[in-house]
């Protein structure tokens, strides 16, 4: 009778332990690896912006007339809306001659707990509470030779958005493509050259004018605007290519 007690207690103490250790490391567990497994999907979806983003340079660069990517969303969101807008002044110090480009774009974002990957003028952006990170740059050269190579997105279809679990087809086709402001100076490197860009990525975007070494002028994205700029340059050439984008189940 005593060994059979000494038995039951034994029992229910050996499975009060394996309750309690299963319990911990499931408290303890659970979280990390769903942090993991959402850390995970997003860098999946930032590599899937960089395929984006090398489709959207061969149809700036290479001439392609249209690129087709395939993007799972994992529960995520992937849009085509809002709006940015970039402002590009160059003036030729000598001459008095000047060129204004005005433009606007329409991100493509991918959204989930909190944290945003965007393609937005030809380069890819990635946002979360900790601020914005520009992964991969616009490809612009800044030197006595600037070029600024602009991506110029738009919707072309009603649908704005798609969420969920499935892969979404998204689709690029070139609209209009040239160069939309040119200023040569004729006495030497006397251009100056000024960039502003209004975005939700603002700060992103001023670290990268300021990796490619210009100058600040308005350094605050406090207010989702930075103006920098390029001095004394020979010349500036602003290239522009305009893509309509659909969204397809």
């Amino acid at each position: 009778m005593t060994r059979a007690q000494s038995d039951a207690i034994g029992f229910v103490l050996v499975f009060s332990l394996i309750v309690l250790t299963v319990g911990t490391v499931y408290a303890a567990g659970y979280p990390a690896l769903q942090d993991l497994r959402s850390d995970e999907q997003l860098e999946n979806m930032e590599r899937a912006f960089e395929v984006l983003d090398d489709n959207v340079d061969d149809m700036a660069r290479e001439g392609a007339p249209s690129r087709a990517t395939e993007i799972k969303l994992n529960g995520g969101v992937l849009a085509v809306n809002g709006s940015t807008a970039i402002t590009v002044e160059a003036v030729d110090a000598g001459s008095g001659a000047n060129v204004t480009l005005n433009a606007t774009s329409t991100p493509i974002t991918y959204s989930h707990e909190g944290t945003t990957v965007a393609s937005t003028y030809g380069a890819v952006v990635r946002d979360d509470p900790g601020g914005a990170v520009m992964r991969d740059g616009p490809g612009w050269v800044v030197d006595d030779h600037t070029l600024i190579p602009l991506v110029i997105a738009g919707r072309t279809a009603d649908r704005s958005a798609l969420g969920g679990s499935s892969t979404v087809l998204l689709r690029t086709d070139v609209v209009g493509r040239g160069v939309a402001a040119e200023l040569v100076s004729a006495d030497g490197p006397d251009i100056d050259v000024t960039v502003t860009v209004t975005s939700p990525w603002a700060d992103a975007w001023g670290r990268y004018f300021e990796e490619q070494g210009m100058q600040p002028v308005d350094a605050d994205p406090a207010d989702g605007t930075v103006t920098y700029r390029i001095e004394d340059v020979e010349s500036v050439v602003v290239q522009q290519t305009a893509v309509g984008v659909e969204l397809e189940r």
